[in-house]
């Protein structure tokens, strides 16, 4: 199965590795891709390497530096995206997290907010904006379905010690995809998926590197299969797979 040329999505949450590469292989296809994330600087070096990867001269890469555990600021954001690409998201990606070492012994009350903020309420944020209307629903005549990604691992079933706080926000994303899973079809006909990566990703030169977690590797198995099939979904939500794990 190919994926359309010509489409619209945001990235929240963009960084150097999956991310990068997913919007990088978007971009080959003639995407207009919107990259949002905390980092301006990050942010700007990554729009290049898109933009280099971009297929002709009439894709659109823009993006804007925001904070994703405020939700007025996540919404405007979002809006900002759809202005900038000049219609409505057939895609909304939702990758933001913050990844840092805790123990739940040393754990503070205003870590685990703050992380839950990024990582839980700004799942919610997300995904009842674009059911709010934002999603581009024009084609499902023809099969093919707007699609809300909300990126996870195993966190929810196996918690690790030292990511305290990355595991318990991890696990409340995850319900709240699934229960979106279950809600948007019917209520705003969007599809949820969730790509489940099982181990770390790194880059290749870290030590704890495997090549089974690898960017490209990851994109063309995990991310790959919900965009080919959320253009031929003629039946509905019939037979669609919400998760795909590596």
């Amino acid at each position: 199965m190919t994926v359309s040329e010509n489409r619209n999505i945001a990235i929240v949450g963009v960084g150097s590795l999956m991310s990068k590469s997913l919007a990088v292989w978007l971009a080959s296809l003639g995407w207009n891709i919107a990259l949002v994330s905390r980092s301006e600087k990050n942010l700007s070096a990554i729009a290049d390497e898109v933009r280099h990867a971009q297929k002709g001269k009439n894709g659109k890469v823009v993006y804007r530096a925001a904070d994703a555990s405020e939700p007025e600021t996540l919404k405007a954001t979002l809006d900002w995206c759809v202005q900038q690409l000049g219609g409505k998201l057939d895609v909304l990606s939702y990758n933001a997290a913050r990844v840092a070492l805790s123990n739940v012994t040393e754990l503070t009350v205003d870590e685990l907010d703050q992380d839950f903020k990024v990582s839980v309420v700004g799942t919610l944020v997300a995904g009842q904006w674009f059911s709010n209307g934002n999603a581009k629903v024009d084609r499902i005549a023809e099969g093919e379905w707007p699609l809300f990604l909300v990126t996870g691992g195993v966190l929810d079933k196996v918690p690790e010690q030292t990511l305290a706080s990355l595991s318990c926000v991890k696990s409340a994303s995850q319900t709240l995809s699934r229960l979106f899973a279950k809600d948007l079809p019917e209520k705003a006909n969007i599809l949820v998926g969730m790509p489940l990566i099982s181990g770390r990703v790194v880059s290749p030169g870290d030590s704890e590197y495997n090549p089974k977690f690898d960017t490209e590797k990851i994109i063309s198995e995990v991310f790959k299969p919900f965009f080919e099939d959320r253009e031929n979904q003629c039946d509905g939500k019939t037979g669609w797979t919400v998760e795909r794990i590596l």
